[in-house]
C-alpha cells in the first residue's frame, strides 16, 4: 500500500524550507553588515583621495582598505564592511586626521576643520577625537620644547648639547606618557574599546598595571572581539620583554643581505636599537651612541640596530651618513615586520640593553643614562 502525504505535512515541509532559507539569508548578512563614514574636511584636501586604514594594535602592520576621493567641496562618504567594532585611521597625503571606532550598522559623520573635529553617530569616536585632543595639548605640554631644542642642537653639532637636550627629552616623554595614563584611567574611557588606541604609547615597565586592569575589562565585557584578541596578546608579549627576561631571539637582514642571529651576540652586552631614518629622534642620539660604541667596544661592549624603514636606499643612506659601523639589519615592513611585532615595538626610538647572557637588564636608555650604565658594567 502507498501512503501519500498529508496536505498538512507538505505545508510544514514547505514552512521548514522557508524558515531554512530566511536563516541563510540572515546569515549571510551578519557576515556583510556595513558603517557608513561621511565627512567633510578642510579645503586644503579638496579633490584629493581620503584612505581608510585598519590599525593592527598588536603588531601594527596597519592595513589600507579602501580610498574614496574628496569632492570638491570637501565631502566624502566611505562604506565599511565589517563584522564587529574596529578601529580605522582617516589620512590624506600620508597625514591622519582622525581616528574613527565603527560597528556595524554605524553612520558616522565627521566635520573636520583646522583646530576641531566635531562626530555625530558614535560615541567611541568622540572618544578617540577626545584621547587625540587631550595627547597633543600634553605633547605640547612636556615634548614640544625638547623636539625644537633637540633639532636646534643637531643643527650646532655640539655634542654636549645633544646629549643634553636628549636627557631632557627622555625625561619630557616620561611625564607624557605619564600624564596620558592619568586620562586613561578615567572610567568613561578604560571601560570603551576606544582605550585600546593608547596602547600604541605604552611603557611595559610603568603601565604594567594599566595594561592587566584593560586586558581584564576587555576580556569580561568584549571577550570575542579581535580588538580583545590584539590587546590580550600584546599584553602577554610585553611581558615576555620584561627587565630580566631573555631577550626574544630573532634573525634578520643586514645591508649585505646576509642573515644575522641575535643568539651571535652573546658573550658581550648587547645595545638593541629599534630606530629608522625618518626618526629624528632615533637620528639625533646618533652621535652618542657612535661615541659610546668606540669607546666601549674594546671593553665587550656591542649595538645592534634594527630599522623599521621600508625603502631600502632611505635607511642605508643613514646608516652612512651617522656613522653606524656595526651591526644594522631590517626587515623592510614597518612596524608589521617581524622584528618589531617580537618586541611589540610600536614607537620609536625604543631600545634594549642585553647582558652577556641575553638577559634584559635596562630599557630605553639615552645619552648620559647609557653612558652612566656603561660605565658601571663596563669598568
Amino acid at each position: 500500500m502507498i501512503t501519500y502525504p498529508s496536505p498538512k505535512s507538505k505545508i510544514n515541509g514547505a514552512i521548514t524550507i522557508s524558515m531554512l532559507i530566511i536563516f541563510l539569508l540572515a546569515s549571510m548578512g551578519v557576515s556583510a553588515q556595513q558603517a557608513i563614514v561621511t565627512g567633510v574636511v578642510p579645503q586644503d584636501f579638496w579633490g584629493k583621495s581620503i584612505k581608510l586604514t585598519l590599525i593592527n594594535y598588536e603588531t601594527r602592520n596597519d592595513k589600507v582598505i579602501q580610498e574614496a576621493k574628496i569632492s570638491q567641496d570637501g565631502k566624502f562618504t566611505l562604506t565599511i564592511s565589517l563584522k564587529e567594532p574596529e578601529i580605522y585611521d582617516l589620512g590624506v597625503d600620508n597625514s591622519s586626521l582622525v581616528q574613527v571606532l565603527a560597528k556595524p550598522g554605524d553612520k558616522i559623520d565627521l566635520n573636520i576643520s583646522k583646530d576641531t573635529i566635531l562626530v555625530m553617530g558614535s560615541k567611541e569616536t568622540q572618544y578617540l577625537v577626545a584621547y587625540e585632543a587631550n595627547r597633543k595639548r600634553v605633547f605640547n605640554k612636556y615634548l614640544r620644547r625638547t623636539y625644537d631644542s633637540s633639532a636646534v642642537a643637531v643643527k650646532s653639532g655640539n655634542a654636549a648639547r645633544i646629549e643634553y637636550w636628549n636627557a631632557e627629552h627622555e625625561k619630557a616623554s616620561e611625564n607624557y606618557k605619564a600624564e596620558l595614563a592619568q586620562w586613561v584611567e578615567q572610567p568613561f574611557f578604560i571601560n570603551s574599546l576606544a582605550a585600546v588606541h593608547h596602547s600604541i604609547r605604552w611603557n611595559s615597565e610603568t603601565d604594567t598595571a594599566l595594561m592587566n586592569q584593560m586586558a581584564a575589562i576587555y576580556q569580561q565585557k568584549y571577550p570575542n572581539y579581535d580588538l580583545t584578541r590584539q590587546l590580550v596578546n600584546k599584553v602577554n608579549a610585553t611581558k615576555r620583554i620584561a627587565i630580566g627576561a631573555i631577550a626574544p631571539g630573532f634573525v634578520s637582514t643586514d645591508t649585505a643581505g646576509k642573515k644575522v642571529d641575535l643568539k651571535d651576540y652573546r658573550g658581550k652586552y648587547t645595545f638593541v636599537e629599534f630606530w629608522a631614518s625618518w626618526c629624528p629622534p632615533c637620528r639625533e642620539e646618533s652621535p652618542t651612541l657612535v661615541r659610546l660604541y668606540n669607546e666601549y667596544k674594546a671593553k665587550g661592549f656591542e649595538i645592534l640596530s634594527v630599522s623599521i624603514d621600508k625603502n631600502t636606499t632611505q635607511w642605508k643612506n643613514a646608516i652612512r651618513q651617522d656613522g653606524y659601523t656595526w651591526g644594522n639589519v631590517c626587515d623592510l615592513n614597518g612596524y608589521g615586520g617581524p622584528t618589531a611585532a617580537l618586541y611589540t615595538v610600536t614607537a620609536i626610538p625604543n631600545s634594549f640593553l642585553l647582558d652577556k647572557n641575553g638577559r634584559i637588564i635596562a630599557k630605553n636608555l639615552r645619552g648620559k643614562d647609557l653612558e652612566s650604565k656603561l660605565a658601571e658594567l663596563l669598568k
